[in-house]
């Protein structure tokens, strides 16, 4: 595989984990707001529960309470683990986009090292070039005059 076909490929990696990694960003955020929004759920079914002690509850409703508090703790319990699992991809897709750009930096200085010593070699050449002109032109000058 050429040198340019590597860097191209190495570029579109470090695309496709950038979008990747906004993509994660988003579901982490979205997964944080589903977070908060459920604890603030559980704390108003608190505090409303804590009211309607107060002024006594049956059996029943008690029990209604303690269903619904454990379904919302389970459904809290899920998000918090699809947070967790959206940090480990977070930080397995950022450790590849390092690596990845770290790879597309070091093609990036082979490349131009790379065109540097052709624009060199070109250098040279033209100056050989030019040097067996002179060499010649002064060769035959020399071969006239005498």
């Amino acid at each position: 595989m050429s040198l340019e076909a590597l860097r191209k490929l190495r570029a579109q990696t470090v695309e496709g984990l950038m979008m990747d990694l906004a993509q994660i960003t988003r579901a982490l955020a979205q997964g944080e707001e589903r977070y908060r929004d459920l604890e603030a759920q559980i704390q108003q079914e608190v505090v409303t529960h804590d009211r309607q002690s107060a002024q006594g509850l049956t059996i029943e409703a008690w029990l209604e309470w303690q269903g619904r508090m454990d379904s919302q703790q389970a459904g809290l319990r899920r998000v918090r683990r699809e947070i967790d699992h959206a940090v480990e991809a977070w930080q397995r897709t950022k450790a590849l986009l390092v690596e990845a750009s770290l790879e597309r930096k070091l093609l990036d200085i082979v490349a131009d090292k790379r065109r540097d010593a052709e624009r060199a070699d070109a250098a040279r050449q033209e100056r050989r070039t030019m040097d067996e002109a002179a060499s010649r032109g002064h060769s035959t000058r020399r071969e006239s005059r005498s």
